[in-house]
């Protein structure tokens, strides 16, 4: 079969698991509004992972479905779709690219391949953290794609083989696993956390600062990435003693001279950012906002970091659209009161349990969810509405769940088709087993820190 019947064939299968959903007799307690916003929500997700027609294309054909099939009005669809999260994306696009035109990116990758000074394991491991770093105010799948071209120049002076070098496997699954675990350190580290403070603010009335969601997210990444590095390399063993050809990287690193004025700029729009999103209770500017009146400055004169020429063309226009679409659809399922029926019947198990046992719980099924929605935003955008629910009615604080959720909803450590790991396992260097394989003891490390950091932190920070 041709890719292109495999992708008709998709589709076809697509339209008919809708109208086979919305023709079943409307399960009790759910009403038949609910049951459209739920068929159409399940359709969505397939399209994104099978993806029958491009993914841009098909968010934008899913929110129009909303009023088409009377789940929602045009109005109101839109509304949710043009949600602050959207505009987040598109702002950590522009600081993405600012990064890149500066010419700050290679001067990290020089500079940690210095301080590895050749060994395998030490470059496994600053690599992993410098991505972290920069991933904890920059989007995740910029940064990997930022330092994948890093991690090949390391590969390719070793002359390491496909599929076959310990070495190549643990330093590109690095990169993405780094990139994933930095981005939630902040709430700027990735859309998903701002997703699940907008949802979670708009669903259970908790508002989240960017300094409590900090105070969090920075200690789990301290922890979290040097203990995800030696569980790759124990899992993967470095087969070489030295990565050869640290004499031309000193070479290189020395021709680049003191900083530019480039770089300066770039490092001092980045750091006022910063200043701002943490004292945002202070002023009371939400993230999007500040966001996108920062991403505004790379390009007044002066400044001169980007033009609009080079950052529309860096721009993923169809996670951009992912996201407005995930917002409409779970903004749909929550007010059709789909999210109370899912609730009910799939948390039911665990009401009256322990909070230790319950953010376990939560905490393990959203790793393991990633198989059945290997999108994360969809993850955020199918559980957090039912977990608003179930919370309000076990008398637990939404924060408690919701925060886990939009932590863990980045760990896409089951399978290489998140938009982060395919920037790396597209180059062949490992395989999906390989990547299951070290996803597990990453798995272990997220969970343990996760449950751990919010069940001692939480409180302290103020999220539960």
């Amino acid at each position: 079969m041709s890719a292109s019947q495999k992708k008709l064939s998709w589709l076809i299968a697509i339209i008919v698991i809708y109208f086979a959903l919305t023709m079943m007799p409307t399960p009790a307690g759910l009403t038949p509004v609910g049951q459209k916003a739920l068929s159409l929500m399940l359709c969505a997700v397939l399209s994104w992972i099978f993806v029958p027609i491009p993914v841009a294309i098909s968010s934008l054909f899913f929110v129009f479905a909303l009023p088409l099939v009377k789940v929602e009005g045009m109005g109101k669809a839109l509304q949710s779709f043009a949600d602050p999260t959207v505009f987040f994306m598109i702002a950590s696009f522009m600081f993405a690219t600012a990064m890149g035109e500066s010419g700050i990116s290679k001067r990290i990758s020089l500079k940690i391949a210095l301080f590895a000074d050749g060994s395998p394991t030490k470059s496994i491991m600053y690599m992993m953290c410098a991505a972290a770093l920069v991933s904890t105010v920059i989007s995740d799948p910029p940064v990997a794609a930022a330092f994948t071209p890093i991690a090949l120049e390391l590969i390719n002076r070793s002359d390491r083989e496909k599929g076959k070098s310990n070495f190549a496997k643990a330093l590109l699954i690095g990169v993405s696993m780094a990139a994933l675990i930095g981005g939630v350190g902040t709430p700027a580290g990735s859309s998903i956390n701002v997703l699940a403070l907008q949802q979670l603010e708009k669903f259970a009335e908790i508002k989240i600062s960017f300094l409590q969601w900090t105070m969090l997210g920075i200690p789990f990444v301290i922890f979290a990435t040097p203990l995800t590095a030696i569980a790759l390399t124990m899992t993967f063993r470095p087969e070489i003693k030295v990565v050869p050809g640290i004499e031309d990287i000193k070479k290189e690193y020395g021709e680049l001279g003191p900083m530019k004025r480039k770089e300066t700029k770039f490092l001092a729009l980045m750091l006022l950012l910063v200043i701002v999103w943490l004292t945002g209770t202070f002023h009371g500017l939400p993230v999007p906002l500040t966001a996108t009146v920062g991403a505004v400055l790379f390009f007044l004169p002066g400044v001169d970091l980007l033009t609009w020429d080079t950052a529309k063309n860096r721009m993923g226009w169809d996670i951009i659209f992912l996201t407005g679409t995930a917002c409409a659809l779970a903004t749909s399922v929550f007010k059709s009161g789909a999210a109370e029926w899912m609730a009910s019947i799939s948390l039911s198990g665990i009401k009256g349990s322990s909070e230790l046992v319950v953010l376990t719980i939560i905490t393990i099924f959203t790793i393991v969810v990633h198989f059945l929605i290997p999108v994360s935003l969809s993850i955020v955008a199918v559980m957090v509405p039912a977990l608003a629910v179930f919370a309000t009615t076990s008398n637990i604080s939404a924060a408690l769940l919701v925060v886990p959720v939009g932590f863990t909803a980045s760990a896409a450590y089951m399978l290489p088709i998140d938009p982060v790991a395919l920037i790396t396992y597209s180059h062949g260097y490992y395989s999906m087993g390989d990547f299951f394989k070290g996803g597990i003891g990453a798995s272990i490390v997220w969970i343990i820190f996760m449950v751990l950091f919010m069940y001692l932190i939480g409180g302290v920070a103020g999220l539960v």
